[in-house]
């Protein structure tokens, strides 16, 4: 029991670099997961654009469009008359949007020159953008439409008003409710766990084996008469205490952040961090039998996990890599557990538990028993050695 405490209490030489990647973990795991996620409810839904509106025709149709604009967007001042500094606006974020009505403007509607009463200054690279100038567009024709029937412009307002109005309430509902056509909340928090988390178990493994090799400890234990097994038993279960409170409180934590966003699946997807636990306990007990130095092991840990994250879909979703590199990918543990949190994300909760997802599973035990494996090689040519 005494070994047991020691190994737990060791884990204190390394709790800022376990805190710092925790922290990592919930700052910009919850960041990018916020970013990423989608839900079927605002697939459709329209964005709503800050609108900046230079009216220089001071008409009747030209506040008519400008009141239809305030009650569909978010009008804003455009604070200048500059051309270039409004344009400078629109490509810094200031506003989204230009919208110029020259003088004139009214008497080309009027003749039906929709197309060139108006201009605009956008980006271009938003839908968002171009839907406000077909709405707009669609607005000045329908005036056009009504004036050529014979009413006058003040009806022609109203008419259109009317219409457009209706055409606003029209709703979009999406009769595929696959899980597959939005990504959740806890998809994005669990695939970036797979940095975290393994650099939090290879930290805290590896200076628990480095502990234990320490000449000093060795003797202190040698003294004391306790046997080789009693030893190897606390060693390990110190090893899976860390591993399970670990894992435990990540799956907490990440379960208390998407509350508002349960769909169910949080035990799924707990099952696979677990599985990949394995992988770090199996990753940090190889690192720490290939050196005694901690900086080092924090080095290697942290050029092995970031270079599997950037390959297996952590920092970048697998849908938006090469074949070739999600080729390349198969050969590494964090692919296997990603494409779980895919699988999870894309399925009802009926249909998880398939050969599937069982195989990404298994496939990630048998990166930790080979990692498990070679670090027990290791470790026993240095001793044959006594390197």
């Amino acid at each position: 029991m005494s070994v047991f405490n020691a190994l737990l209490k060791s884990i204190k030489a390394s709790v800022l670099s376990i805190g710092m990647y925790f922290l990592v973990f919930a700052i910009f795991g919850n960041i990018s997961a916020r970013a990423t996620v989608s839900t079927q409810e605002d697939a459709f839904r329209e964005s709503v654009l800050n609108v900046a509106i230079v009216d220089e025709d001071h008409s009747a149709l030209s506040q008519s469009l400008v009141d239809y604009l305030n009650e569909t967007q978010h009008v804003v001042d455009p604070q200048t008359t500059s051309l270039e500094t409004m344009n400078d606006n629109v490509r810094f974020g200031v506003y989204n949007y230009v919208l110029l009505i020259p003088e004139g403007f009214s008497e080309a509607v009027a003749k039906g020159d929709v197309a060139d009463a108006v201009e605009y200054i956008a980006p271009g690279s938003f839908a968002s953008e171009y839907l406000l100038t077909e709405n707009i567009r669609t607005y000045l024709q329908d005036i056009v439409v009504y004036l050529e029937s014979g009413y006058a412009m003040d009806e022609a307002i109203a008419k259109t008003g009317d219409q457009m109005e209706h055409l606003a309430e029209t709703k979009a509902e999406i009769m595929d409710t696959s899980d597959a056509n939005h990504r959740s909340f806890y998809t994005g928090m669990f695939s970036f766990n797979g940095y975290s988390l393994l650099m939090i178990l290879c930290i805290s493994i590896g200076n628990v084996m480095l502990f234990i090799q320490q000449i000093d400890v060795n003797r202190r234990i040698a003294v004391s008469g306790m046997s080789f097994r009693k030893r190897n038993f606390a060693i390990i279960a110190a090893v899976a205490v860390i591993g399970v409170v670990t894992t435990l409180f990540i799956i907490g934590v990440v379960g208390v952040m998407g509350a508002s966003d349960n769909n169910g699946k949080l035990f799924y997807y707990g099952i696979n961090t677990f599985a990949l636990m394995f992988v770090g306990l199996g990753m940090g007990f190889l690192l720490s039998s290939i050196t005694l130095n901690e900086n080092l092991i924090n080095m290697l840990a942290n050029m092995i996990n970031l270079s599997m994250s950037f390959l297996c879909g952590v920092f970048v979703r697998l849908d938006m890599l090469s074949p070739g590199i999600k080729k390349g990918a198969h050969f590494l543990p964090l692919y296997w557990y990603t494409t779980a949190n895919e699988w999870i994300n894309d399925h009802p909760i009926g249909e998880i538990l398939d050969s599937n997802f069982y195989s990404c599973l298994g496939i990630q035990l048998l990166f930790a028993a080979a990692f498990l494996v070679v670090g027990l090689i290791i470790s026993k040519k240095k001793e044959q050695y006594a390197v």
